[in-house]
C-alpha cells in the first residue's frame, strides 16, 4: 500500500487531514517535530524531524509514496517554509517520491507580506522540483482570524485595521475538500478555496467580541503602506471559490459556546492618522 507522508501532520490542519486518510484507508506518516503523542492511534507512523534544521528529513521521506506539504511557521518561514521546503524536496527526489502536495494561501503574490513572499518562493521550488507537483491555496482559517483578534483586545478596547478584507474558511472543510483533489494526482496548481463569506476584519471583530460576551470599542487603526494596501483591496479573498458553507459565527459557536444574541451595533471609532 502506498504510504503518504503529512508534514506539519500535528498543526491543525494536518491533523485534520491525518485523521480523514487514516479514516479512508490510506497509510499515514505524520513528520512533524515534536514528539508521538501517547493517544495516536497505532496504524498512524511517525517521523520526527525538523524542516528548519534540516535533520530527520531523509527518514521521514524513505518509502513514500506522497507528500502532503502543510508545514508552515509564520515567526521563522524564511528558515521553514522556504529553506526547509528545500531541503525536504532534496530529499523526496532522492527517496523517488512521485508527488508533492503543496498547501499554500489565496493572493499570495499580490501582497508583499514577508510570511507571503516565502510562500511564494516555496511555491517556485516546488514547481521547479521535478516532481510531479500539485499546490492548493486556501483562504484563511478561522483560528488565524481568532489569533488577529486576540492580539488586538489588550486594552480597554479594541484597536484593528477594521478595513482588511478576509475570507474565513473552517479548517475541517479544507482538509475534507482536499481528499478528492489529492486522490487524482499531480494536477499543477489547483482552484483556490475560500470560506463562504468575504468580510471585514471589523465585521469579524464585532461578532467575535459578542460571541465571548464581550463590551469593547472598536477603534480602527490607519495602516499606511503596500501591505496594508493590499489587505484592504482584499487581494487575499477569493470571492469567486466560496467553497466553505460553516460561517464565522458558526464557528464562533462552536468554539466559545456563547448564545448571545449579536448585540449590534459595537462602535467603530475611526483614528485620524
Amino acid at each position: 500500500m502506498a504510504r503518504i507522508l503529512v508534514t506539519g501532520g500535528a498543526g491543525a490542519l494536518g491533523h485534520e487531514l491525518v485523521s480523514r486518510l487514516a479514516k479512508s484507508g490510506e497509510r499515514v506518516r505524520v513528520m512533524s517535530r515534536k514528539s508521538r503523542p501517547t493517544t495516536l492511534p497505532p496504524e498512524i507512523e511517525w517521523a520526527r524531524a525538523d524542516l528548519g534544521k534540516g535533520t530527520g528529513i531523509g527518514k521521514a521521506v524513505a518509502d513514500v509514496d506522497s507528500i502532503v506539504h502543510c508545514a508552515s511557521d509564520f515567526l521563522a518561514s524564511g528558515k521553514v517554509d522556504v529553506a526547509g521546503t528545500k531541503h525536504l524536496l532534496e530529499a523526496a527526489r532522492a527517496a523517488g517520491v512521485s508527488q508533492v502536495f503543496y498547501v499554500s494561501i489565496v493572493g499570495i503574490e499580490r501582497n508583499p507580506f514577508a510570511y507571503y513572499q516565502n510562500k511564494l518562493k516555496a511555491e517556485v521550488l516546488v514547481r521547479e522540483s521535478g516532481i510531479p507537483w500539485s499546490i492548493q491555496r486556501a483562504a484563511q482559517f478561522h483560528p488565524f482570524i481568532d489569533m488577529i483578534l486576540r492580539a488586538g483586545v489588550h486594552w480597554p478596547f479594541a484597536l484593528l485595521a477594521t478595513d482588511f478584507q478576509f475570507q474565513p474558511m473552517d479548517i475541517s472543510e479544507v482538509a475534507e475538500l482536499m481528499l478528492p483533489r489529492l486522490a487524482a494526482g499531480p494536477s499543477g496548481r489547483l482552484p483556490d478555496m475560500g470560506g463562504p463569506q468575504v468580510r471585514t476584519l471589523g465585521d469579524l471583530a464585532a461578532h467575535w467580541l459578542a460571541a465571548r460576551g464581550l463590551r469593547r470599542p472598536i477603534v480602527h487603526l490607519p495602516l499606511p503602506g503596500r501591505t496594508a494596501a493590499a489587505f484592504r483591496r482584499g487581494y487575499i479573498t477569493c470571492p469567486d471559490h466560496n467553497d466553505g458553507t460553516i460561517t464565522w459565527e458558526e464557528w464562533l459557536q462552536e468554539t466559545y459556546g456563547q448564545d448571545r444574541e449579536f448585540a449590534s451595533p459595537y462602535l467603530i471609532k475611526r483614528k485620524s492618522a
